[in-house]
C-alpha cells in the first residue's frame, strides 16, 4: 500500500501512479493541470508547456474531481489536501500556492512537520483547528 492524497472536500483520489494531479488557473490562462510530486518537500513540477508559468506568480488550485477550491480560509497565500498514510493516519498537507516558494507542511493533531527553505514564512499561522 502506499500513500493516498485525497481532496478535503469531496474525499476523491488526487494522485495517480507517482503524481499528485490539482487543476490550477493563474491570471494568464483558464484552467490547466499540475503534476506534482507526492514526495513533501520536493518542488519538481510539470505542466503543458503551453501554459505560462512565470516566476513567483500565484496560482488558484482546484480539485480536479469536484472543482472546489483547496486554498486555506485563513491564509489565501497557502493550499491544502489531505494525506492518507499506509496505516491509513490523515495529515494535512499544506503548502503554497506561489511559484517558486518552497514551503509545505504536514500537520496532524500531534505535530506539525515543514519542508522547504521558504517554510519559517508561515509557520506561524498553522495549526490543526485552522484546516477543519
Amino acid at each position: 500500500m502506499k500513500t493516498n492524497f485525497i481532496c478535503p472536500k469531496c474525499r476523491g483520489y488526487l494522485n495517480v501512479g507517482d503524481k499528485v494531479i490539482l487543476s490550477i488557473k493563474n491570471k494568464h490562462r483558464p484552467f490547466g493541470l499540475i503534476l506534482l510530486s507526492p514526495v513533501l518537500g520536493e518542488y519538481k513540477y510539470e505542466v503543458n508547456p503551453s501554459y505560462e508559468v512565470g516566476p513567483g506568480e500565484e496560482f488558484d488550485f482546484h480539485c480536479p474531481n469536484c472543482h472546489k477550491s483547496l486554498l486555506v480560509s485563513d491564509n489565501e497565500k497557502l493550499v491544502r489536501v489531505v494525506m492518507i498514510e499506509d496505516n491509513n493516519k490523515e495529515h494535512w498537507v499544506v503548502f503554497s500556492r506561489k511559484e517558486g516558494e518552497k514551503c509545505t507542511y504536514k500537520i496532524s493533531d500531534e505535530s506539525i512537520t515543514d519542508y522547504g527553505d521558504d517554510s519559517h514564512r508561515y509557520i506561524d499561522f498553522l495549526s490543526a483547528s485552522m484546516l477543519k
